[in-house]
């Protein structure tokens, strides 16, 4: 029973099955975007995997691998990987498990003490006994709060959803370690042996029976540790020779590291270290290398910030052009603008600034509005729906709502049909399965956080659930921004969007979600719009880009809503759904009891019409039954809830929509026109016609999927058939808005092939 999509096998195969419009693939991630598939959850942990974690939390790990055994086995994995030519492979995504989650360290290494491995357990009577504590007292599953912990790596990496490798303290003692989340701008992405590290606040985490190791989230929580600046950090047995604090060699090694596409370790060089201060030409030059290294890395903030610092000398112009590129990744184009000019005025001949420059003016073009959908659609592939676009958002304002937080509002009257807002994400990866895209975008999200604050502050700005804050993410702490993994990860989830590569596409009935891929990922300014069961807005994709377009007259002022999930025929799916995945309950009130009859007698229409085709001719009598259940069907829904308060009624869809298609078989036009404006009042357009003319798009706040359109292209056939000429034209115009409000945009063509 309900609406589950199912085939049957002695259906005519040169007809398209008869199915749910509310679940038809079709309307997957469109203008809705969320289905169960597409619901973030944490991942399934086994309840005994659990209970074993439990039992051994605060206490000492019962066995301890030896220091050969852990190296050698660990050396196996490498070279296996090796061997597989792995070792450069995509990395894979650890899953998110919010309710193992722990807090980032907010404190700095001076607030912390510094111990040894062993002692980062067990709180010592004093700091010279914890630098005596032995390994074997580790704690499991423990947060080990104002402790630090220093380690020197003795393996190669082993590169999988994170970086694991085994680790020793400076008495000797040997564990495995695990990094996540660590991204491409630093070297402890893969970690060389021999590295010095120290780890804030470390969790020491159960993995398997017998199987404990170190384990390290939160990229802020790890630090390299470099040899000379850091001395006083680092234990004696781990410090090496001397090395050359000659700023040129440093130089000379950073531009081999850059060449060599070692780009972390390019980005770690520490010439400014050793530049004297009175040496500003040498100190400007190093700036500007290092902020190209970190554009390279899209580190776009310090690339900015680290290409003005360089300024004073002949290579201004190399200076302007790259905070220009960076400001551009920023989505800051008219900041952009400026530096570009600032670079052609000192090289007006450099034909690349100028080709940067061009795009930056058709990012400004675009931010008015501008854009050219269907030449758009082409720059999206089966591999990459990233595009070169700007955001235009210019018709609305995030501002407090009276009824969820904040939310999006109109500044301008906006007409049915028209476009709203359009914004290039935030951050969504070219992972399209389904099953994998959430943690890609996870992923996807924390490196860009992690290494960007000006887009770090934007994402924390969005509502993150009942996950508890610090109230000092994103703040610098010895250098390096603050960063909950956990926290982005419930914001992505309470925030996050999932569509089609192009929604046109997706509008074909044969488009697949599984065969050709749904996008997954965080649009901040779309995030701030609320939900409405019955929206004043639909979104589509093109890309990257989501496209949010009026489907009634918005008057200036008014908060613009759109659907967070397909609309369901049974409403008492919906609860469960909109208080896990957004944190609120539907406030709609519906009886129970009236909702089990209205369960059964759809099941009853079920059971005939799922193995009759409406495109099939067959006699008045067998499609009379069909009409017959269908009122009995419609006179279950409460008039004082659906008639009163002009509710959609879903469960009725299918049978009208059916019931369309069926006497449109049958050439009997009236019916056409009967069932069709039942379809419309069951999508919640409660008055279709006013003063004889069709009033859908106007003022009447209602869903919209492609069943709708369908239906009115069928009764603008019908009324051309009989005779009515000015409904026919106003069923295909409201028919052209409806797949407008769908897809981001029609043409002839495409409206024309629509069926």
């Amino acid at each position: 029973m309900g609406l589950e999509r199912e085939v049957v096998a002695d259906l005519d195969s040169d007809a398209p099955v008869a199915t749910h419009p509310t679940l038809n693939t079709v309307d997957f991630g469109l203008q809705i975007g969320v289905e169960e598939i597409l619901t973030d959850v944490d991942p399934d942990i086994s309840l005994e995997f659990l209970k074993k974690a439990e039992a051994h939390a605060g206490k000492p790990p019962p066995t301890r691998v030896p220091r050969k055994t852990l190296v050698s086995t660990h050396n196996s994995y490498v070279e296996q990987q090796q061997n597989a030519g792995q070792q450069n492979a995509p990395r894979m995504v650890k899953k998110v498990v919010l309710a193992l989650s722990y807090p980032p360290s907010v404190k700095s290494v001076s607030d912390l003490s510094p111990v040894s491995l062993t002692s980062i357990l067990i709180a010592p009577s004093n700091h010279a006994d914890a630098l005596q504590m032995r390994l074997d007292e580790l704690l499991v599953e423990n947060h080990h709060e104002d402790k630090c912990v220093i380690l020197r790596t003795i393996t190669p990496p082993y590169k999988g959803a994170g970086t694991i490798t085994i680790v020793e303290d400076e008495f000797g003692n040997t564990d495995k370690l695990a990094l996540y989340n660590q991204g491409n701008s630093t070297i402890l992405q893969a970690v060389p042996e021999g590295s010095v590290i120290l780890l804030k606040e470390p969790y020491y985490r159960f993995s398997g029976d017998d199987d404990f190791m170190l384990c390290v989230d939160h990229p802020s929580d790890a630090v390299l540790l470099r040899h000379g600046p850091d001395d006083s950090l680092i234990p004696d047995s781990f410090k090496q020779a001397p090395r050359s604090h000659a700023a040129s060699e440093w130089r000379d090694a950073g531009d081999q590291a850059f060449i060599s596409k070692d780009l972390p370790l390019a980005a770690a060089n520490r010439a400014l270290e050793f530049t004297p201060e009175g040496n500003k030409a040498f100190q400007a030059d190093l700036l500007l290398k290092l902020a190209g290294i970190e554009l390279a890395l899209n580190c776009f903030d310090s690339a900015l910030s680290d290409a003005l610092a360089s300024r004073g000398g002949p290579s201004d112009w190399k200076a302007y052009f790259i905070a220009a590129k960076a400001s551009y990744e920023l989505t800051e184009f008219q900041v952009s603008k400026e530096y570009f000019e600032s670079a052609l005025k000192m090289k007006p001949e450099a034909t690349n600034i100028l080709k940067e420059y061009e795009r930056c003016l058709a990012r400004l073009r675009e931010e008015k509005g501008n854009y050219d959908f269907a030449a758009m659609t082409l720059d999206v592939t089966p591999k990459n729906i990233h595009i070169d676009k700007a955001s235009f958002l210019s018709r609305t304002e995030v501002r407090d709502s009276p009824h969820h937080g904040r939310g999006i509002f109109a500044t301008e009257d906006i007409k049915a049909g028209e476009m709203i807002f359009a914004e290039k994400a935030t951050s969504v990866p070219n992972e399209f399965n389904p099953e994998h895209n959430s943690a890609a975008a996870y992923a996807q999200l924390v490196e860009l956080c992690k290494d960007n604050p000006t887009i770090h502050r934007k994402v924390l700005d969005l509502y993150g659930g009942t996950y508890k804050r610090s109230g000092q993410e994103g703040t610098i702490v010895d250098g390096k921004p603050v960063v909950d993994v956990f926290l982005l990860e419930s914001i992505r989830r309470k925030n996050c969007f999932s569509g089609a590569h192009v929604s046109a596409q997706a509008a074909n009935p044969d488009w697949d979600m599984w065969k050709q891929g749904m996008s997954r990922g965080l649009w901040v300014y779309s995030a701030y719009a609320n939900h409405a069961c019955l929206p004043n807005a639909n979104r589509s994709f093109i890309g990257d880009m989501l496209i949010v377009t009026a489907t009634v007259d918005i008057p200036a002022g008014t908060e613009i809503t759109h659907i967070y999930l397909p609309p369901k025929a049974a409403y008492l799916l919906r609860m469960p759904q909109f208080r896990h995945s957004w944190g609120f309950m539907w406030r709609g009130e519906v009886s129970p009891e009236q909702h089990k009859k209205r369960n059964e007698a759809l099941a009853d229409i079920e059971a005939i019409i799922r193995k009759k085709r409406p495109t099939r001719f067959y006699p008045d009598a067998a499609i009379r039954q069909i009409e017959k259940l269908t009122n009995r069907l419609s006179a279950l829904h409460e008039p004082e809830v659906y008639e009163d308060l002009k509710l959609p009624r879903l469960m009725l869809i299918w049978p009208t929509m059916w019931l369309v298609e069926a006497w449109h078989t049958r050439k009997q036009w009236n019916k056409v026109v009967k069932w069709g404006n039942e379809v419309f009042r069951n999508f919640g357009f409660v008055e279709p016609f006013r003063n004889g003319r069709l009033w859908m798009y106007k003022d009447t706040q209602a869903v919209t999927t492609f069943e709708v359109i369908k239906a009115l292209k069928l009764s603008a056939e019908a009324y051309t058939a009989l005779g009515s000429k000015v409904l026919a034209r106003d069923c295909l115009d409201a028919a052209r808005i409806g797949l407008t409000t769908m897809v981001g945009f029609v043409t002839d063509e495409t409206f024309e092939a629509f069926r």
